[in-house]
């Protein structure tokens, strides 16, 4: 009776869909969903917000950032989560409505009341129950709470028709930055020391997989679906959702032809395609892959068809996904929900009661400790970062060095087998074992440098000198910007200079054929083609931090000519 009631309030509702207090896209196909919007999390609650005017200005603000893809369907809840702490918050402390309160000197102390309050907030559910409000969940509340009240300053004349309070038209500037820089607590991104898992552990989790499809009356759990998609997790390092909701054929033709077994890329024969669920921007979410991986999405082919068959689709259905929903899906268009992996998993861990080297338990059903692993495996076996982060699906090499961890014993063999040898050829005077102690080549695979990061192969040596500008392999991103452009200012500034200097005692100035000039000119070039192109990409992407590879490159279009000649037309 619910669910006929439910059905019949959205079928009845002939105003906004944002204005419904309940969200839930399975019955109203007006709300925004990506193709392929990861399960679960599928209703939207908001009648937890009881204070009115927050509650409809918080649908609003959701609804636009829907709408403009700005936010996705899934991260809804965390920011309903958010909004949910400050309603808290307010039911404690009251209010002045919108300004929440009545003179604009009380804010600051009002906005620290709130800081104080989450500081001493316990959670509610998970692991630290009980417990104190971790760093990034404050974190992330006061800039989305922040983010909330940015927008509907931005917006506030437009908020007063909408949702008729001409309240929020009162709003000045200093709501569009509540919380000082010492009221957020400084993001931490620390990776455990588990997430990385040693080869013996996944070998264990590999032998004892099994017991996922092994019938319940041998102490099974009877899920070969489940047992089909630990091996894809562990062996591609794919998210959870990326496996779940692939494609029921998601294999393509391998991009390189012409590869032979034994040759390089030996073994590969396909490319596996997977539904990228949380970045955009990140490539084509397409990765090689082997003949195991093949064998095991055949055999999980041929389960999904006997499924939809046995439940009176016509012989030789294929539904839209690889592995299906076994409940209620008798057509079979739902995918296997995330859930109840992480369920049997659960469960297997259990069983197998499996233990690292120094005795930590390994839980199976963490399964982002599987692309943790995967990263950490390719970056130790010297694949360059670039090659991996377009496998991760990432966009920059920071994100990627977050996930993967290189072993000390690792950094220094693989520093230590170019040993000796320097750029003209001549035999390094210092030890290589001090010299990778000096460099401390393992606490960082790449090479850093101050404006950025050099995308060389490990076994190539550089040649250019300090030509990184003008160099295909010079990679940064919108991080590096200010010290970009201070580099740029000051190149221009000594140019100047010089050319005062020369014109006094020469009489003319330097012509662009002066090698010094030439050098110094080529720099200004290189600099203002990277800081052209990470403006463009913060234009086009939104402002999200993007890397940039090889913009300075003498054989690309300079950017000012290019404008030049577009104004000109």
């Amino acid at each position: 009776m619910k669910h006929i009631q439910d059905r019949l309030a959205y079928a009845y509702h002939d105003g906004e869909w944002w204005r419904l207090n309940l969200w839930n896209p399975a019955l109203d196909g007006r709300i925004p969903q990506r193709e392929h919007e990861p399960s679960g999390r599928h209703v939207a609650n908001f009648a937890h917000l009881t204070t009115d005017w927050l509650r409809e200005a918080v649908k609003w603000w959701l609804s636009v950032q829907l709408l403009t893809e700005q936010y996705v369907w899934s991260s809804v809840k965390s920011r309903m989560d958010t909004m949910k702490r400050f309603q808290s918050y307010i039911d404690q402390a009251g209010c002045a409505g919108p300004q929440l309160v009545s003179s604009p000197e009380q804010l600051r102390i009002w906005v620290r009341g709130f800081v104080d309050h989450l500081n001493s907030h316990s959670t509610l559910s998970g692991a630290n129950k009980g417990g104190r409000l971790a760093k990034n969940s404050r974190r992330s509340t006061l800039v989305t709470v922040e983010a909330f009240y940015r927008w509907m300053y931005d917006n506030r004349a437009e908020a007063g028709s909408v949702l008729g309070d001409p309240r929020w038209g009162r709003l000045d500037s200093a709501y569009s930055v509540l919380f000082r820089l010492e009221d957020k607590p400084r993001a931490t991104n620390q990776m455990p020391e588990d997430m990385a898992l040693e080869d013996e552990v996944i070998s264990q989790i590999a032998a004892g997989s099994g017991l996922l499809a092994a019938p319940k009356d041998e102490g099974g759990l009877d899920d070969r679906q489940a047992f089909h998609a630990l091996m894809l997790l562990i062996r591609t390092g794919r998210r959870m959702n990326e496996v779940l909701m692939m494609d029921f054929d998601p294999l393509l033709p391998l991009a390189t032809t012409g590869l032979q077994e034994g040759e390089d890329g030996a073994g590969f024969v396909a490319r596996l395609k997977y539904q990228q669920t949380k970045i955009t921007g990140g490539g084509p979410p397409t990765i090689p892959v082997d003949l195991e991986i093949v064998d095991i999405i055949r055999v999980q082919q041929e389960w999904a068809r006997e499924f939809v068959t046995s439940q009176g689709a016509p012989e030789g259905t294929e539904p839209p996904y690889l592995f299906v929903q076994t409940r209620q899906n008798r057509l079979g268009l739902r995918p296997y929900a995330s859930a109840t992996l992480h369920h049997r998993l659960g469960n297997l861990t259990k069983m197998l009661a499996i233990t690292d080297s120094v005795g930590r338990p390994v839980a199976v059903s963490k399964t982002h400790t599987f692309r943790h692993t995967r990263a950490t495996d390719l970056i130790n076996a010297g694949v360059p970062i670039h090659v991996v982060m377009r496998y991760l699906g990432h966009l920059s090499p920071t994100m990627t060095m977050h996930y993967a961890k290189t072993l000390s014993t690792t950094a220094e063999r693989e520093f230590l087998r170019y040993k000796k040898i320097t750029v003209d050829g001549r035999t390094v005077g210092i030890e290589p074992s001090d010299l990778f102690d000096v460099l401390h080549l393992d606490q960082r695979a790449d090479r850093v440098l101050p404006n950025g990061w050099c995308m060389l192969p490990p076994r190539q040596v550089c040649a250019k000198g300090n030509a990184c500008l003008t160099c295909d392999k010079f990679v940064t991103d919108a991080s590096h910007r200010e010290e970009l452009q201070h580099q740029l200012t000051q190149t221009e500034a000594l140019i100047a200079s010089r050319q005062t200097q020369f014109t006094a005692r020469h009489g003319e100035p330097m012509g662009e054929d002066n090698i010094w000039l030439a050098g110094r000119l080529t720099e200004t070039r290189a600099l203002t083609k990277v800081l052209v192109a990470l403006d463009q990409i913060g234009v086009h992407d939104d402002g999200q931090l993007r890397a940039v590879r090889g913009a300075g490159t003498t054989d690309r279009p300079d950017p000012t000519d290019i404008e030049r000649e577009e104004s000109a037309s």
